[in-house]
């Protein structure tokens, strides 16, 4: 047990110096590179995005991505979706290959039901295709990347049962795994209310 117990450790300790040593995105095994991001805006021409990211240390970037004619647009559960379907807000997962952005997929919100670092795994509870709750259990593998609602690079220690995360799952794998930041969700749920509540009392 107690082997079972230090080579964990030891595998964690490779998975966060791992992590602070590569750049913001994760590269997949079609030499993809992706990224969490939020929506900030969408051009009125319909042509880019400009989102926002964060770096290793947590600081808040914004980074404006152009949209190509091809570039696959996917909901949550991996069908196509429309730009039109995206909106301010939105945590997305943006997928690149040579500098040039190739899909943009609504990020998997997913629920922690377990940790078990003995075992070097974690359950999320997510929805299938068709919507149904569904609970999956992932093996961490040295290359995958925890992050802090911030962004910035944690390790599993910082997640437990009930949270809710974000995912770039891959190749039957858990790529990267961030806690979802609900701040940004109040306060555009607050700002919509507002704006509602005016709304009724100009009328």
């Amino acid at each position: 047990m107690m082997r079972l117990v230090t080579g964990f450790v030891a595998t964690l300790s490779l998975v966060v110096i791992t992590a602070l040593s590569a750049d913001d995105s994760k590269k997949n095994g079609e030499g993809k590179n992706c990224f969490h991001a939020t929506i900030k805006s969408i051009s009125s021409n319909k042509d880019s995005l400009t989102v926002k990211i964060h770096d290793k240390s947590g600081q808040e970037q914004e980074k404006t991505v152009q949209l190509s004619q091809d570039v696959a647009l996917r909901d949550t559960s991996g069908k196509t979706a429309k730009l039109s379907d995206l909106k301010e807000g939105d945590d997305v997962v943006i997928s690149e290959k040579n500098g040039k952005v190739t899909e943009i997929k609504e990020s998997d919100e997913a629920t922690i039901t377990k940790v078990d670092p003995k075992a070097g795994t974690v359950t999320l509870r997510t929805r299938d295709d068709n919507g149904k709750e569904t609970e999956k259990t992932f093996k961490l593998v040295e290359d995958s990347e925890y992050l802090d609602s911030t962004g910035r690079v944690a390790t599993l220690d910082v997640f437990k049962n009930g949270d809710q995360v974000l995912v770039i799952e891959g190749e039957g794998r858990l790529q990267s795994m961030k806690k979802a930041d609900k701040s940004d969700k109040s306060s555009q749920n607050n700002a919509t209310a507002g704006k509602q509540d005016k709304s009724s009392t100009t009328k």
